[in-house]
């Protein structure tokens, strides 16, 4: 399968997914904004001094271009082992000389001749004698340093005034946790949808497995449709389904359908069922034939009490008409897998059940099929032995890689490939709501 994905296909993602996108967002921006509250408040205060050359008030343009190449001279020695020592020692707390560091910022604009300190403190007090212990240490040690008197302070910090609470910035960790949050959710869902795929919906099969979809059928309570009203939403969809398969019979002059899928509890033996029953509303002569012998469960379906079956044929204990049961539903007749056989994939490969398929075909204008899951055998065999084969897909479960490995077992038999049945589709619901 084609992996790559257009933006549409991005698009399309997010409307399916939004919900879980949109909560796991919300929660991680929650998280992420409230715990700004848990970070401590910091302070920071603001001085700013001036290098100049002279004190006079007439400066030339070659004194400015020297004073401008000092900047990043005094940058380094403002944070420099001896000044950071000096300013420890005149402040009332003490400092880790990296914990001091990492306090004070300097900061300088092109062609400026001014530097900006930044102190960030606990509190706005402590902020203030930081920023204003800097600037006086270094003024008075520039003098010694240099043995200049170009340093001068052009303002104090004051409290208030020149100092601004910096952290947390509450609104910013909300904003920041919800983009972090989109990008998680979006990224899981994005995953999971090309690692991870269940096919739930028509385009996804059709483009995964190559079949139409012939059909989407609802999540339900498993009932079969005789025993629904007429106009039942379950029994308008298998009508549909019945008019699309005709339209494929029709052409193939096709009677045996197969129908299988890629595990258990896919739904294909209620597919199967439902099927025939519809068929045989349109007075077509159905029968329906249980050719899961592992696990066969076509007799619970239509509450029938005879065992003998497929097997009991197959075995030559009884003859067709021996095995063939009538139903409540009208034209439809039923054939049990039989007695659980040792070797069940060597009696479907036998020439005793084609022979079975090909005696059903002068009887009856429609021969369902329902064979085990595609982990076994079993299908491959019956697949080459009849006109068509639906595949059903559980919406809610069938995997992307399993079932394409299914249907390329199919296709190495070169089994008849009608198209694909999506069974417990939410999408089904929601076409058929206007109506129902």
């Amino acid at each position: 399968m084609n992996r790559t994905m257009e933006i549409r296909d991005f698009i399309n993602l997010f409307r399916k997914k939004k919900k879980i996108i949109l909560l796991v967002t919300l929660n991680i921006m929650l998280i992420g904004g409230f715990a700004s509250f848990a970070i401590p408040t910091k302070f920071e205060a603001k001085t700013d001094v001036l290098v100049n050359f002279t004190t006079t008030n007439i400066v030339s343009s070659g004194e400015i271009d020297a004073n401008l190449r000092l900047i990043e001279t005094y940058k380094y020695l403002m944070k420099s082992n001896r000044i950071l020592n000096k300013v420890n020692d005149s402040l009332k707390e003490a400092y880790k000389k990296d914990e001091l560091n990492q306090m004070v910022k300097i900061e300088s604009n092109i062609n400026s001749q001014i530097l900006t300190i930044l102190a960030e403190e606990k509190t706005p007090e402590n902020a203030v004698a930081l920023a204003n212990a800097m600037a006086t240490t270094f003024q008075e040690e520039i003098k010694t340093l240099m043995n200049l008197e170009n340093v001068q302070i052009l303002s104090e910090a004051t409290v208030g005034q020149d100092t601004k609470v910096i952290k947390p910035i509450t609104a910013l960790f909300f904003i920041i946790s919800a983009i972090i949050g989109f990008l998680v959710s979006y990224i899981f869902v994005l995953i999971q949808e090309m690692f991870y795929t269940i096919i739930d919906s028509p385009e996804k099969a059709e483009k995964a497995l190559g079949l139409p979809v012939i059909g989407m059928i609802p999540s339900g309570e498993g009932k079969l449709i005789h025993e629904l009203e007429s106009n039942d939403i379950f029994t308008e969809i298998f009508r549909t389904i019945r008019a699309n398969l005709l339209y494929v019979l029709s052409k193939q002059q096709a009677k045996t359908l197969l129908v299988t899928s890629a595990e258990s509890g896919d739904g294909k033996s209620y597919v199967s069922a439902n099927l025939c029953i519809v068929f045989a509303m349109d007075q077509k002569k159905t029968v329906y034939v249980d050719a899961d012998l592992r696990r066969a469960n076509g007799r619970q379906l239509f509450q029938l009490p005879k065992r003998i079956g497929v097997t009991s044929y197959v075995a030559g204990l009884y003859n067709l008409q021996d095995i063939i049961q009538p139903t409540e539903v009208p034209n439809l007749s039923f054939i049990s897998a039989g007695p659980v056989p040792p070797n069940p994939a060597e009696l479907i490969s036998s020439e005793k059940f084609t022979q079975l398929l090909e005696e059903l075909k002068k009887q009856f204008d429609i021969i369902i099929v329902d064979t085990p899951p595609l982990l076994v055998a079993d299908t491959l065999h019956i697949s080459t032995n009849v006109d068509g084969c639906l595949y059903v897909v559980n919406a809610e479960a069938s995997k992307l890689e399993q079932s394409i490995h299914s249907i390329e077992q199919l296709k190495k038999v070169q089994a008849p490939l009608i198209g694909s049945i999506l069974n417990k589709s939410k999408e089904s619901i929601r076409s058929n709501s206007y109506y129902y």
